[in-house]
């Protein structure tokens, strides 16, 4: 049995929210440029924003979580940040678990994040899957409890 999930911010309000913010930058740099309100060295600006906030987008829109659980591992990676596969095989595992919290207001909000003890890969979903290992926690949010969850089970009926 395998469980498998992809996420990312496209077609998620994140994506809708960062275009509205930058729609009005590019079109006010735009409108004081073409009116000459920036001066002769006016292009530095324009080409600086310009770059900038599509470079954003892209960014933003591929930053993507994969989660892969089969009867021997769980297994992970982010892109851009992380491209290789991180693996947990079942002996590295404490303990995992599939809760149904909120993970943006129980961890911080959307995107990774970094504490001491704890890293949260968090997007729109509303089930958590918490990963303990040592003093070291891993949470991943999951919109796919039920398939993962089913292969927790074949865990922990496998070690009995």
């Amino acid at each position: 049995m395998v469980a498998q999930e992809q996420q990312s911010f496209r077609g998620t309000i994140v994506m809708y929210g960062i275009i509205l913010l930058e729609l009005p930058t590019l079109t006010l740099i735009s409108v004081l440029y073409f009116t000459d309100k920036l001066g002769a060295d006016g292009w530095i600006p324009m080409l600086i924003v310009g770059t900038l906030i599509p470079l954003t987008f892209v960014l933003l829109m591929s930053i993507t979580l994969e989660t892969r659980m089969d009867d021997q591992s769980f297994s992970y990676r982010s892109k851009p940040f992380q491209s290789n596969w991180k693996k947990l095989t079942r002996e590295q595992i404490q303990s995992i678990v599939v809760h149904k919290k909120d993970g943006l207001l129980d961890y911080g909000g959307v995107g990774l994040r970094f504490s001491r003890k704890t890293r949260a890969y968090i997007f729109f979903a509303d089930h958590v899957i918490e990963v303990e290992q040592g003093d070291k926690k891993l949470v991943f949010s999951t919109a796919k409890p039920k398939d993962f969850d089913a292969v927790i089970n074949t865990w922990q009926a496998s070690k009995t």
